[in-house]
């Protein structure tokens, strides 16, 4: 009921606020690069797709066309509903509060009613020095003091309470909707500018103003309604004369603002571009400290800063302007009223307390009907700020796979694709199949590689001994750039079963890199399969290991986190890593054994000023505190912690000597050995590794070996290492035997 009273009241009056402080349509897809056109996304049955598109723009500061359109103003409320309305259609907690406080908005409308009475007697009083009616009208007054105060402050209170927890939802929602499926790895960066001020910045404005203007139009109607039947029985010549004086001055505001909806769209751009560039400049201080670019980046940030600037003077004379009629207009409040009602005082017809009481029902009736003069400029700033983050829903939804071909609401949420419950049939994903005989000049329409999860179904028809059981296949495997421009690889086939290690070789460029890419799922442009365990038990070390904000407990347990640290349940919309649960939990000691192991501990100890175990809960910033080494060692610390079935390596000990790269993989091997021997004898492998690498001394470690970019340059050969035994690492079975 709540939600359906929200929705009415918000299709009545939101239109026209958004009809005066909509000059135009400004653009939905913020671009780098002026020019560039984007081809919308239609979809007939959807309001808000399709919508999103470029304004012909000869540079980036040309000014848009003012343009009326009642087709833009609906879109404008599409987008504000869709973006609205989910969180109190979902939240339970969002609809009390919203409840309360709509009860709390009658309470204190009332009060200003009560007072307005109040005050009329007071002056009555005071006009006709009737000295008791005057002590009597004190003494309500400050009875309603008593019981008018905390209305007031409660209702101050509950929108507080309600922005907050609306806030809390909507950025919970949005950075759901952003890692979901990796759209955050396949949002376009030149489309999509600064998704991080959108997710912090965008959305805490459109929450606060949202429920701001909400409130206050819901505000205006009850006082319109309370305030003018106590003008109309005044004098109904003041009625008239508010009406005629709010419509000329919201004309004039309208006209005289139209320009801030486009100056606050690109504020809101180009501040985020300065600020970018800072953080650019932090995270990069290392390798511009070598370069000395220290004046070629003060420039890049100087330019910015001026776009900054520029943009926000050419704002501050369109506000100039604007004020020269609002603080007029607001001044003349003030005496418009008592020189509707003076004759009728002068004649002795009404009291001074009803002059007192129209001045006042005036500047109530007026500040309800001049919603837009009084808040143009917000509302301009709003407008830009619907269409930015929308058009950064909007983009969210195109790059989700689970909700792209779908008729979704921008923050619908979408299906969590998983490799664990990925179907395993060949036919999982349609290919277009390919003539591999045909020229390479030839380039074919791709498909989707299938990705699929080995499981228990697929293992039951196979011999449990080791080393012959597939733990990675690839079957006809074509593969691309996302953007189908390059083949890098063509029909490749092979299996690597449990307890063979592949090495995969090859020049710069040729693949190597992008196969890992699509056997992690990250790039899917291309045709046939590709088979390897869920990915919880899949790990990825990459070339620059990744340090995320916390201890350096965290840091070895990523992306883990520790089952006493979590109960894994969600709350609404709480975020809470289920997934990532370790299986079996670690003690401190435990974890200062791994440190050892990847020759840490000494990190440990420095952290926690002499104390390992301390320096285990030290907070630092582990990106810019660990040599690159250091992470990649790091890396392998976590695969300790993990234990995964497969672990794919990115060139991920090119920054370690020869013989702490032998140490590392030496780890990997007995990290495999260890699950040979069990209780009834010979078991499985626990551990199989895929590297991609150059060094000679990495073959030592592999048993197979995958060349890519032969021959014309897209294919492959998969062979055989051969070694001689004393290559191999002592005490670890050599499987050619």
């Amino acid at each position: 009921m709540t939600c359906r009273l929200l929705r009415v009241v918000i299709a009545t009056c939101l239109c026209v606020s958004f009809r005066a402080a909509r000059g135009f349509a400004p653009s939905h897809a913020l671009h780098r690069q002026p020019t560039q056109q984007v081809t919308p996304r239609y979809d007939k049955n959807s309001r808000t797709r399709g919508i999103f598109h470029r304004l012909a723009q000869k540079d980036d500061d040309e000014e848009a066309t003012n343009q009326f359109d009642w087709n833009v103003i609906g879109r404008q409320f599409g987008l504000f509903q869709d973006m609205a309305f989910p969180y109190y259609e979902e939240s339970i907690r969002g609809r009390w509060l919203l409840a309360g406080l709509l009860a709390l908005t009658l309470l204190n409308s009332g009060v200003s009613v009560l007072f307005s009475y109040l005050g009329k007697d007071f002056w009555n009083a005071l006009s006709a020095k009737d000295i008791p009616v005057f002590y009597e009208v004190l003494q309500k007054y400050l009875g309603a003091l008593i019981v008018g105060a905390p209305v007031i402050t409660l209702y101050r209170y509950q929108r507080q309470r309600l922005a907050i927890h609306w806030r809390e939802w909507m950025t919970a929602r949005t950075f759901e909707l952003y890692t979901s499926n990796r759209v955050y790895y396949n949002l376009d960066p030149s489309v999509i500018d600064n998704p991080d001020q959108r997710i912090t910045e965008d959305v805490k404005s459109f929450t606060s103003y949202s429920l701001q203007l909400v409130i206050t139009i819901i505000t205006s109607l009850i006082d319109l309604v309370s305030f003018s039947l106590i003008l109309w029985g005044i004098y109904p010549q003041l009625f008239v004369a508010i009406i005629a004086y709010a419509t000329f001055g919201t004309v004039v505001t309208t006209f005289l603002g139209r320009p801030l909806v486009h100056l606050n769209f690109k504020q809101l751009q180009r501040e985020a571009d300065l600020r970018y560039s800072l953080v650019r400049l932090r995270d990069n201080a290392e390798s511009i400290a070598f370069y000395g670019g220290e004046d070629l980046e003060g420039q890049a940030v100087e330019d910015r800063l001026e776009r900054v600037t520029g943009n926000r003077r050419a704002l501050i004379e369109v506000e100039r302007n604007l004020e020269f009629f609002t603080t007029a207009y607001r001044y003349l409040i003030q005496i418009v009223p008592v020189a509707v009602v003076a004759p009728k005082y002068f004649a002795g017809d009404i009291g001074l307390g009803v002059i007192s009481q129209s001045v006042g029902a005036f500047n109530h009736i007026l500040s309800d009907l001049s919603i837009i003069i009084n808040q143009f400029e917000q509302l301009s700033t709003f407008s830009a700020g619907i269409d930015r983050l929308a058009s950064f829903y909007d983009a969210m939804r195109a790059s989700d796979p689970e909700r792209a071909s779908t008729d979704s609401g921008l923050l619908k949420l979408g299906n969590q694709t998983s490799l664990s419950v990925m179907l395993t049939h060949d036919d999982r994903n349609a290919t277009v199949p390919f003539n591999h005989g045909a020229s390479a000049d030839f380039m074919p329409t791709f498909g989707t590689i299938a990705l699929n999860a080995w499981n228990d179904v697929q293992y039951s028809g196979k011999s449990s001994t080791p080393f012959n059981r597939p733990v990675l296949q690839a079957v006809n495997l074509d593969l691309c750039t996302p953007d189908q421009k390059r083949m890098l690889i063509r029909n490749l086939s092979f299996e690597l079963q449990e307890g063979q290690n592949l090495l995969i070789v090859g020049n710069s460029g040729a693949g190597k890199s992008s196969l890992l890419r699509a056997i992690a799922g990250l790039w899917t442009k291309g045709n046939g399969s590709i088979y390897r365990p869920p990915d919880d038990s899949v790990y990825f070390l990459p070339q620059r290991p990744y340090c995320t904000l916390g201890s350096l407990k965290d840091q070895l347990l990523y992306p883990s986190v520790d089952v006493n640290t979590t109960n894994g349940s969600t709350f609404e919309n709480k975020i809470v890593p289920k997934s990532h649960l370790l299986v079996e939990s670690l003690k401190d000691k435990d974890l200062l054994d791994i440190l050892e192991q990847v020759n840490l501990l000494e990190v440990a100890r420095n952290a926690g000023d002499g104390d390992p175990v301390r320096g285990l809960y030290a907070v630092l910033d582990w990106s810019n505190r660990l040599s690159l080494g250091e992470q990649q060692r790091l890396a392998f610390g976590r695969v300790l912690v993990n234990r995964p079935t497969l672990v794919i390596l990115d060139e991920a000990t090119s920054a370690l000597d020869v013989a702490s790269e032998a140490r590392m993989y030496n780890l990997l091997q007995n990290l495999a050995r260890c699950e040979l021997s069990h209780q009834n004898g010979l078991s499985r492998p626990g551990l199989t590794y895929v590297s991609v690498g150059h060094r000679p001394s990495l073959i030592a470690f592999h048993d197979k070996k995958l060349r890519v970019g032969t021959g014309e340059g897209d294919s492959c050969e998969f062979s055989d290492i051969a070694k001689m035994p004393s290559e191999f690492p002592s005490n670890f079975p050599n499987p050619n035997l």
